[in-house]
């Protein structure tokens, strides 16, 4: 199986092809395809998993975290391999950089996790709110060195809520709790994580359009393909991602040797 590093590298290489380079030759069964088609099969590769995991039997929770693992994907997709100067310049004067959004991506994330996680364990005499001296404070938050280490910590922090909140049972999705001065629920607060993390790439594709980057070819196919493995790996689990990101090496491998 492929290291995390060696995956990173091979959607690096692949989210830097613009149309020229995804027009290029490429091998598929014996006879000539394209560049292009390498990403579009292993597309269809990740589709072909997931829909062979979709149909077992998962908890709400974890349906409901696989979509904030795409979400994550997409966002993965988007920074993937972007050059660390790009990190630090910010596109106005009240406008965050790159770094500071994905400081705050981390933050919320990471709050998020216990705030609901306190919602499915607390007493009914406990307050509603979990005390602030339990959650992370932007002190804690390491937004140092370049985007994949950052990505890394990220991905981290993610399988951390997953691993906290993905197995729930049914009757704790309809738990009180509190978001902002909104009296909610667990399922409602399930459904934050995905949602805030789209929010925030969406965020950072306007700061990118404000500094004048401009999506590959090769980048703008990867990004569907990171969302892929992001469901992938909450509902066919790490082997069936593993799985993919095998291929997605080998094929990066191979225009490397043509």
């Amino acid at each position: 199986m492929p290291t995390p590093a060696e995956v990173d590298a091979a959607l690096e290489r692949f989210a830097a092809l613009d149309e020229k380079d995804v027009g290029e030759r490429w091998t598929f069964r014996g006879k000539p395809m394209d560049v292009r088609y390498a990403l579009y099969r292993t597309i269809e590769e990740a589709q072909e998993v997931l829909v062979g995991a979709a149909g077992a039997p998962h908890p709400e929770s974890r349906r409901i975290l696989a979509l904030a693992q795409r979400a994550f994907g997409d966002l993965r997709g988007l920074l993937i391999g972007l050059p660390t100067d790009l990190l630090d310049r910010a596109p106005g004067d009240t406008e965050w950089p790159l770094r500071e959004v994905l400081r705050h991506v981390l933050l919320v994330e990471g709050r998020y996790a216990v705030a609901t996680r306190y919602a499915v364990d607390r007493a009914e005499g406990d307050p509603m709110r979990v005390g602030d001296d339990k959650l992370p404070t932007l002190a804690t938050i390491d937004v140092g060195g370049d985007m994949s280490q950052i990505l890394a910590r990220l991905r981290a922090v993610r399988a951390e809520t997953d691993r906290r909140l993905d197995d729930l049972p049914a009757a704790a999705m309809t738990r009180p709790s509190q978001w902002v001065h909104y009296d909610v629920d667990v399922r409602f607060r399930l459904h934050r994580f995905g949602a805030h993390l789209i929010e925030h790439t969406i965020q950072c594709e306007k700061t990118l359009g404000a500094l004048g980057w401009r999506a590959t070819e090769g980048r703008r196919i990867v990004r569907h393909l990171t969302a892929l493995l992001g469901e992938i790996e909450n509902l066919a689990g790490p082997a069936g991602a593993r799985e993919i990101e095998t291929r997605l090496v080998e094929r990066a491998a191979s225009l490397t040797r043509a």
